[in-house]
């Protein structure tokens, strides 16, 4: 199924990344660039690709996981951290977003709806795409940097399951909007509390429990398709 239409544009959309908008993990994408530059253990990588398919699973302990990484990267300079963060998506993210996620978020956004990345992948991995479509504002685990160092979690919580809710509603009640002007695009089970807070909510490849879930609500289920071969394979070497 194609990206959805709406008979008016929702006032913002919030959407999630992983999964949602590609069907890979940019965190564990970020820290194979990071493990090839020998800055990581290559546990560090193994335990990403774990933590994502617990996420998926809908099982993942996120607050444990993000202490777990920062802790692996807080020695690297920030301004590394976004240089590699540029090169992650370029070569690696964005080959491998879904069709249509362009077209369908720059028609929105020409119709007026703010469009609002929520990921609980740390700002700086997930900042190029941001860029690259236009949004305007990224919701992600708020952390303290100091010194140009990540030093650790900032105040309140992860921007994860019952988080991501928390920190939307923190968002739209600062410019005096209201969730049900908002859609909201997701992927997992964990999703949920989000995808039931606004007005409109679209799930996309959702596990089977999601699917029931969404089907019972009635909210648009999409399946885009993912990339053509040709752009899967046109990735350069990393500078």
């Amino acid at each position: 199924m194609n990206w959805p239409t709406f008979d008016s544009p929702p006032a913002v959309a919030f959407v999630d990344v992983d999964g949602t908008l590609l069907a890979e993990t940019t965190t564990y994408l970020f820290a194979r660039i990071l493990r090839k530059r020998g800055l990581i253990k290559g546990s560090f990588v193994l335990r990403a690709l774990y933590h994502g398919l617990q996420h998926r699973l809908g099982r993942l302990d996120y607050g444990r996981l993000v202490e777990y990484g920062l802790g692996c990267i807080n020695q690297i300079p920030v301004s590394e951290l976004e240089h590699i963060a540029q090169l992650n998506f370029k070569h690696h993210v964005r080959p491998k977003l879904y069709q249509g996620v362009d077209e369908h978020f720059g028609e929105l956004r020409e119709l007026g709806t703010s469009i609002v990345l929520v990921s609980s992948s740390p700002r700086i991995v997930i900042e190029p795409l941001g860029q690259h479509l236009g949004c305007a504002d990224l919701i992600t685990t708020p952390v303290r940097i100091e010194d140009g160092i990540l030093q650790g979690v900032g105040d309140g919580p992860p921007c994860y399951g019952e988080g991501k809710l928390h920190w939307a509603q923190h968002w739209a009640d600062t410019r005096g909007l209201d969730l049900g002007q908002a859609v909201a695009y997701a992927d997992n089970w964990s999703d949920r509390a989000l995808l039931s807070a606004v007005g409109q909510a679209v799930v996309v490849h959702p596990t089977k429990r999601l699917a029931r879930l969404a089907k019972r609500q009635d909210w648009i289920i999409i399946r885009p398709l993912r990339p053509r071969r040709k752009l899967r394979r046109s990735r350069a070497k990393e500078a």
